[in-house]
């Protein structure tokens, strides 16, 4: 593993990053105490074994009924940039809201922290959008007692340095059509990768939930989705589920 001053001068980061490797594990929690004084594109970063943890601040100009919909942006972006450094031969896929599964198993998901009270019409002061991954699974005696999750390393992903590179690029392109395309482009996007795919019916994202029109059965409606994100199962206190 590189040290910190390794991982810090070998990931290439545009503006308007900032780079902070940390050896916190809650990267959600320091980037949250870092975003009033230092504010957008701020990026922390955790590498230690066993985790992959990274969080971003967002500074959004829209009231957070809309801006909030920016955590989809980000798992969309986690998903291309892990899409792009892995076998290409399985699929990286989301699960609502905000688990990531890798050929059918469990390899992290998304977080999400919004400024202190921040209400529905407010535009939030800022947002932080943060992920965590399963670096590898060495420290357990027995991998394959533990079949619903997989790790970076056991599926041959590229070093984890390109993955935050790649990941940072495509947080920038997809702010970038959200702004010239609108929020379809990005929720579009982020559809395509839901699981399961959907054999019949419609999948749409309507405000800020999930819904699916079935024939036959009428069809599903999700939870709002920061209500989601507080009843997803795919965490505890320690990190990603094994």
């Amino acid at each position: 593993m590189l040290t910190d001053h390794e991982t810090t001068t070998r990931i290439a980061l545009p503006p308007p990053y900032h780079l902070h490797v940390t050896r916190g594990r809650d990267t959600l929690a320091e980037a949250a105490a870092r975003a009033p004084s230092e504010g957008a594109g701020t990026l922390v970063l955790h590498r230690a074994p066993g985790l992959l943890s990274l969080a971003v601040v967002l500074e959004p100009e829209e009231p957070l009924d809309v801006a909030q919909m920016a955590f989809c942006l980000g798992m969309v972006a986690l998903g291309d940039a892990l899409a792009a450094h892995c076998p290409p031969d399985r699929a990286v896929r989301l699960v609502w809201p905000d688990e990531i599964r890798f050929d059918k198993a469990r390899l992290g998901g998304g977080r999400f922290a919004i400024a202190p009270g921040t209400g529905p019409g407010d535009v939030p002061d800022w947002m932080v959008f943060s992920a965590e991954l399963i670096a590898d699974r060495d420290h357990i005696a027995a991998p394959g007692a533990f079949p619903g999750s997989t790790s970076l390393k056991e599926e041959g992903f590229d070093p984890a340095e390109d993955i935050v590179a790649s990941f940072a690029s495509y947080m920038m392109l997809y702010f970038d059509r959200w702004t010239h395309d609108g929020l379809d482009a990005v929720t579009n996007r982020y559809l395509m990768r839901v699981d399961p795919p959907m054999l019949r019916g419609v999948r749409r994202i309507e405000g800020d939930r999930l819904v699916e029109i079935r024939p036959g059965d009428g069809g599903w409606r999700s939870p709002p989705l920061l209500e989601a994100m507080n009843g997803s199962g795919w965490r505890d206190d320690g990190g990603p589920i094994l």
